[in-house]
């Protein structure tokens, strides 16, 4: 899988999800929501992460390395934060064909992170999968895109003060990803950026974690932050 082959340099960008708030009305989305899973059978596992290669920009991988080791059991563990894909993916129908319509001033009204284990047992030719929410302290957030800059505002309690969390350049790359950096592209930070049926703005941030055991199983752990956001009225 080409999940298992770390790209060549690490983003050094958090996700801008990083700060532990969650807006108050989150569960009013579903879980899956904006976001395709590869199929629950391992033999197409390979197939239905090469759909989404082909975003997948020299640029783009250029932002990414991940951290290979085997343990003491022969546990073979890759991981990556952030990553610019992983099993969930966003769904390609929030795919930005104008980027100057991310353009503007938005206001977080879903900030969550959901864990997603997909596991495959080689031996019995088993599948299992999982979601869950995990939990996040209420907060409130503003973000605002123009003329190539990003700036995000947030506050850990509802009623407090924003502060300024984030400022640097930003480019939407694909139609897919939002590559945020300081002085070099290359050592950017790289989240899914997309727009669903209604105009909100998505973004999604991924940690991922590889465990397999050759020949035996094999686990992805995926750690989904996502924010949503709505325009904020000029």
């Amino acid at each position: 899988m080409w999940l298992s082959s770390p790209p060549a340099t690490l983003g050094q960008l958090q996700p801008l999800s990083g700060a532990a708030w969650a807006a108050a009305d989150s569960g009013q989305f579903p879980l899956q929501y904006c976001t395709a899973l590869p199929r629950a059978d391992f033999a197409y596992w390979d197939a239905d992460y090469a759909r989404y290669n082909r975003f997948l920009t020299p640029e783009i991988r250029r932002t990414q390395q991940g951290l290979q080791l085997v343990d003491k059991t022969g546990v073979h563990i890759w991981s990556i934060r952030p990553a610019a894909a992983a099993p969930p993916q966003l769904d390609t129908l929030t795919r930005i064909a104008d980027p100057a319509r991310v353009q503007g001033r938005w206001r977080a009204i879903s900030n969550r992170r959901i864990l997603y284990r997909n596991s495959a047992v080689l031996t019995e030719k088993r599948f299992y999968r999982t979601m869950q929410q995990l939990p996040l302290a209420d907060g409130q957030a503003e973000m605002t895109l123009a003329a190539g800059r990003i700036s995000l505002l947030a506050s850990d309690k509802p009623g407090t003060p924003l502060r300024k969390q984030l400022s640097k350049n930003y480019d939407v790359v694909s139609g897919r990803y939002l590559l945020v950096y300081g002085l070099a592209r290359a050592g950017g930070g790289i989240s899914q950026v997309g727009l669903d049926a209604q105009g909100r703005l998505l973004l999604h941030s991924y940690a991922v974690v590889e465990r397999k055991l050759p020949g035996q199983y094999q686990t992805y752990e995926t750690v989904l932050s996502q924010t949503i956001f709505e325009r904020v009225a000029p």
